[in-house]
């Protein structure tokens, strides 16, 4: 049996983070909006672990609150470097093809899903919510991990928001033979497991090759007893489980933007096994919903896939998917501009790139795109409406977005550039003698 204890969000807590930022702990902490109070007030050289009351792992909190932070995680030195990579471990994902013993690693626990720390972040909350949960599910040979939240229903089910994507598509084709979903659930996983997951590979391209490839190893992998699943050896948890054909209330759940996405019907997931791994302390992530984690974690494979696209029409230089819009709705970018029209074409790319988008703003390269203030003064000096605004009516974005109607949004493009034809002279800032 291989020792992946090198390989464990406790050991990379422990190692990696521990050395470069200060680990704050807590005890008994309350599931009901507590862990937010204490997220709320983290420093960003800080990660949290707290154990929640009633509940046997601990939870932690705060390890992608930071670009840097999340360099970390995959070994990289800058925004190019960390796309670059995620980008390579998408189209060219490493496949393990050992596999080892599932009872090697993990050992059956008599927990039901009261032993879990499910938690209720915000007051407008419909429940107690894992906000972490990775998904697996495989149709025939194609496996998929994705992450959903899973909302608390009784000590034995709980329901799952799916969106139509490749989960979706799974658990449609199950459903159309009359069959439940097979699933195995993973909690506390590698961060760059988590990473992987974050990111959206085509169909048939299982997002743990992926983070093989971004780790630069292979890692361990086993078949789960029930459901014949492939999953890591080195999760703190597994839960194996059916998605049902039933569908009962979930939500409302404060998401990405700080806004409670609405009360809806969503399938049922029935627990069957909970397993511990033998070699790790019991983990859980605790992703505490729009906070700079959330929107680190789920906006910077996007963030890559925009740089991407952008990169295919002009000479781009920086790309942010801001905090502000959950790391989702909103693309600043910064050109080297070479020709007029230019920042249209990397307004479509944008678009392209990252679908959910609704809003881009393209700058010039003297523009920090970190630097808020320095955007908007960019749009007041250099912005005329009728020229440089760009309005797609009624395309498909997010269904995150309130304004919208069921994903359908108006999406709006900015070139915020110095127009060629008039000198510079007149679009630069004076600076401090």
């Amino acid at each position: 049996m291989v020792d992946n204890r090198l390989h464990t969000i406790k050991s990379f807590i422990e190692g990696i983070l521990g050395r470069e930022y200060s680990i704050r702990e807590y005890r008994r902490v309350s599931r009901e909006y507590e862990l937010t109070r204490i997220a709320y007030s983290m420093g960003d050289n800080e990660v949290v672990v707290a154990s929640i009351e009633g509940s046997v792992p601990r939870v932690y909190t705060g390890i992608y609150s930071t670009r840097e932070k999340l360099y970390h995680i995959i070994n990289a030195g800058s925004d190019v470097e960390a796309y670059e990579k995620i980008l390579d471990a998408v189209n060219n994902p490493l496949e393990t093809e050992k596999e080892e013993s599932f009872n090697d690693h993990y050992r059956v626990v008599e927990w039901s899903l009261d032993n879990i720390p499910f938690i209720k972040y915000y007051r407008e909350d419909g429940g107690y919510y894992l906000t972490s949960s990775i998904v697996v599910a495989c149709l025939e040979d194609k496996c998929n991990a994705s992450f959903h939240r899973i909302m608390y229903r009784d000590s034995g089910s709980a329901t799952i928001r799916i969106v139509p994507r490749h989960l979706y598509r799974i658990y449609t084709s199950y459903s159309e033979m009359d069959n439940d979903t097979p699933v195995a659930i993973l909690l506390g996983v590698h961060p760059v497991i988590e990473l992987a997951a974050a990111t959206s590979p085509p169909f048939g391209v299982y997002e743990l090759w992926v983070a093989n490839k971004l780790l630069g190893k292979k890692i361990p992998v086993a078949r789960t007893p029930l459901y014949n699943i492939l999953v890591p050896a080195n999760a703190s948890i597994v839960i194996e489980g059916r998605i049902t054909r039933e569908l009962d209330w979930e939500g409302p759940f404060v998401d990405i933007l700080l806004i409670p996405d609405k009360k809806r019907k969503q399938p049922v997931i029935v627990v069957d096994k909970i397993y511990v791994n033998k070699s790790i302390e019991p983990m859980v992530h605790a992703i505490v919903p729009g906070l700079k984690e959330h929107a680190f974690l789920m906006g910077f494979p996007r963030e890559a896939m925009v740089w991407e696209s952008v990169r295919r029409v002009a000479d781009v230089e920086k790309v942010r998917l801001t905090p502000a819009s959950g790391g989702w709705l909103h693309a600043i970018i910064s050109i080297r501009k070479r020709s007029e029209g230019e920042p249209k074409n990397v307004i479509m790319a944008a678009f392209t790139g990252h679908p959910s988008l609704k809003h881009v703003v393209v700058v010039d390269n003297d523009i920090d795109v970190d630097d808020l203030a320095e955007v908007e003064w960019a749009i007041a000096t250099r912005v005329q409406g009728s020229r440089d605004i760009v309005v797609i009516k009624s395309a498909r974005g997010s269904t995150l977005d309130p304004s919208g109607e069921d994903g359908l949004v108006d999406k709006v493009g900015v070139d915020a550039t110095i127009p060629f034809g008039k000198p510079e002279s007149l679009f630069k800032r004076a600076k401090p003698p």
